[in-house]
């Protein structure tokens, strides 16, 4: 990829991240300083939609960021998050105590906006999940895909926990839309940890829109994994 691919497509998502709308060339040379003309812009953005890193809705609309695209983002490019923002992570993550996962779940949710998921799965099953209301508000969920993300959670999602623990190679699994080996779920992105209480496995997470702040949450899901191990 050419450098002037990689600052348009770091633009791009940080766009889009933003507004949650597709993107357009124009907004993109408007917004971001490049020193290259805003033909280049188009024409390079269109290179990058051949290349798998951008895709269009439909016609005469601007583009989004694929999966191969956030996923390159958050690998390469999405900066770390700042010191004020660790501390009042510090601070909420206190509130955490033995065994409350609907609480752990919803700090998880209120803190990264999203879907906060928190619960032991075997042999005793006892999972939580909060904050639907931050799903709603965001354009990706509308036209009824909140509802599958609904009926999934009335289907006893148990099962495919535990078989997501089984893809869990790193300390906070990312899942960037189709990378989700849960195919109700590939609209979207998960964020996991796992854990183990008295003999019982445990998990928790974060589900939202693939803009989300990926530094953020896994930073959360981190810290609150560190907790959750000498509490529970």
């Amino acid at each position: 990829m050419r450098e002037r691919q990689k600052q348009i497509l770091k633009a791009v998502v940080k766009e889009y991240q933003r507004t949650g709308q597709p993107v357009a060339s124009q907004n993109v040379s408007e917004e971001y300083e490049f020193d290259f003309s805003p033909a280049t812009v188009r024409a390079e953005m269109l290179a990058l939609d051949k290349d798998g890193f951008l895709e269009q809705p439909y016609t005469s609309a601007g583009r989004l960021p694929t999966d191969k695209a956030f996923r390159l983002f958050i690998d390469e490019w999405e900066e770390e998050i700042g010191q004020r923002q660790k501390e009042e992570i510090f601070e909420e993550l206190e509130r955490i105590h033995e065994l409350a996962f609907k609480e752990t779940a919803q700090i998880l949710a209120d803190f990264s906006r999203s879907l906060g998921i928190c619960g032991i799965f075997d042999p005793v099953k006892d999972f939580h999940e909060a904050g639907f209301k931050w799903l709603a508000d965001e354009p990706e969920f509308g036209e009824g895909k909140i509802r599958e993300v609904l009926r999934w959670l009335d289907s006893s999602p148990e099962e495919d926990f535990e078989n997501l623990v089984q893809e869990m190679e790193d300390e906070v699994s990312v899942f960037i839309g189709r990378e989700n080996p849960i195919k109700n779920l590939r609209n979207c992105s998960l964020m996991m940890a796992s854990f183990e209480f008295d003999g019982q496995r445990g998990i928790f997470g974060i589900l939202g829109p693939k803009r989300m702040n990926y530094r953020k949450n896994e930073f959360i899901l981190k810290e609150a994994k560190k907790k959750i191990n000498r509490n529970f």
